[in-house]
């Protein structure tokens, strides 16, 4: 419950003063919305470009010589399958974010998407020596490139809504005839613009694409966030916005693009019978982190079933069944969790880390490398399924275990307060039933 201690009071006041307008600000931000998302979008890319990674190793578990023979004789669909999901997510993310960008302002959603492709496809692709077409760069390492080209092509193209610069037919014309001709002008500008970009790059970078140097000038970055500490970090700090009633999906625009990026260079190593190297992926966050919701709520929910008090152990049977699908809204509103100092150590601090502990194990070669989103499912299927290796499960009883260590003494705080305050109630009915039955007798 809150706590009327100054301290916690002074650090809740300046916490409401900075983060939840950030919070606001980030979650309002067209931009960053967008990209948001677009992100969410992609998720059934990503399950069938993991579907076309899986079944071929089907052979390797049913040996019959029909079954080997027909994926011997038939093994391209995958390989099929695999391009066109993974082969071109980068274009993807172009076609959702420029969607919901353009959606945002209220512009022609079918024309926005059509001049980022455009554009896109001006700064990432390639052609050979014998004028073929490489798309090389349209897969997740033009992913970022893709969310700068859909960016900025929509706002030219509101830019010339906006002051007119596009060609206006008379009334009457039907509007999608009228809807294509206002995208002629803001077509020569950004096939001007962006052809003139490509010239420029390839100049000054001696034959790099625009989304090589885009990755060149991120890779630090995109690269720690597969550091052990920086996912920590991470976690922590979503963690903290829960703790102050924040949704976490705030800092999805930043977590989504780099988790959805890393889950396609591992399905591509797995298809390509290469060692997987990403342990963040949006399927590990829901998986592991996320653990029967965020802060890993199951330890709370496990000590609250075994209470003394009332009503805790009537809020642990509540969120028993939502927290095996990674729901624990029930534990932070009920107990509750939110802006509660008593818990605020072991949910921010201790949650991070038994939600990573999956992750600790994966780089110590303890169980396997994330290669598939699972669909929502409910734990331990849904951890199974990240990388399909049976210690998965083993490794998330830990999990559970290491929650009840982690909840149990702070929740014998809470548990010896709310004991008191059921008593003390106790004791004024009985209290009121006294005092009317002398009222009785004084009559």
């Amino acid at each position: 419950m809150p706590s009327n201690h100054t301290g916690f009071s002074k650090f809740e006041s300046i916490i409401q003063k900075t983060l939840v307008p950030f919070a606001n600000k980030v979650d309002n931000q067209p931009y960053l919305n967008s990209i948001k998302k677009g992100m969410v979008v992609l998720t059934p890319v990503l399950l069938l470009g993991s579907f076309a990674a899986i079944f071929p190793s089907i052979p390797q578990f049913i040996k019959t010589a029909g079954v080997v023979k027909w994926f011997a004789a038939n093994g391209y669909i995958f390989d099929i399958i695999s391009k066109v999901s993974l082969g071109l997510m980068g274009l993807y993310a172009v076609l959702a974010i420029s969607y919901f960008l353009s959606e945002r302002y209220k512009l022609y959603t079918i024309g926005s998407m059509l001049l980022s492709v455009i554009a896109f496809l001006i700064l990432a692709l390639q052609i050979d020596k014998n004028g073929n077409i490489v798309s090389t760069y349209l897969d997740s390492k033009g992913l970022f490139t893709g969310i700068f080209v859909a960016i900025i092509s929509v706002e030219i193209y509101r830019y010339f809504t906006k002051h007119k610069l596009v060609i206006k037919m008379p009334e009457g014309v039907p509007d999608f005839v009228s809807s294509s001709f206002e995208l002629i002008t803001p077509t020569a500008a950004i096939g001007i613009l962006f052809i003139f970009i490509r010239y420029l790059c390839d100049t000054l970078s001696h034959g790099l694409l625009v989304p090589q140097i885009i990755m060149n000038a991120l890779a630090p970055a995109i690269g720690s966030a597969d550091s052990l500490w920086v996912i920590y970090f991470l976690m922590v700090l979503r963690l903290i916005f829960w703790f102050f009633g924040i949704h976490s999906s705030v800092l999805s625009p930043i977590l989504s693009p780099i988790a959805v990026q890393y889950l396609s260079e591992n399905i591509a190593a797995r298809s390509a019978g290469e060692p997987l190297t990403h342990v963040m992926t949006n399927g590990t966050l829901s998986a592991f982190v996320n653990f029967t919701g965020s802060g890993v709520t199951i330890g709370l929910v496990i000590v609250m079933l075994i209470s003394r008090s009332k009503r805790y152990k009537k809020v642990g049977a509540v969120a028993l069944v939502p927290s095996l699908f990674g729901i624990n809204e029930p534990v932070l509103f009920g107990v509750p969790i939110i802006l509660n100092p008593i818990l605020m150590i072991p949910f921010i601090f201790g949650g991070a880390f038994v939600g990573i502990v999956p992750m600790i194990c994966i780089k110590l070669g303890i169980i396997g490398y994330p290669f598939f989103d699972p669909p929502y499912v409910p734990v331990f299927m849904e951890g199974f399924l990240t990388n399909f290796d049976w210690k998965t499960p083993i490794v998330q009883v830990f999990q559970i275990i290491l929650s009840v260590l982690l909840y149990l003494p702070f929740f014998k705080i809470l548990e010896k307060q709310e004991l008191e305050r059921e008593q003390h109630q106790k004791s004024n009915v009985i209290s009121e039933e006294d005092k009317k039955l002398l009222g009785d007798l004084d009559f």
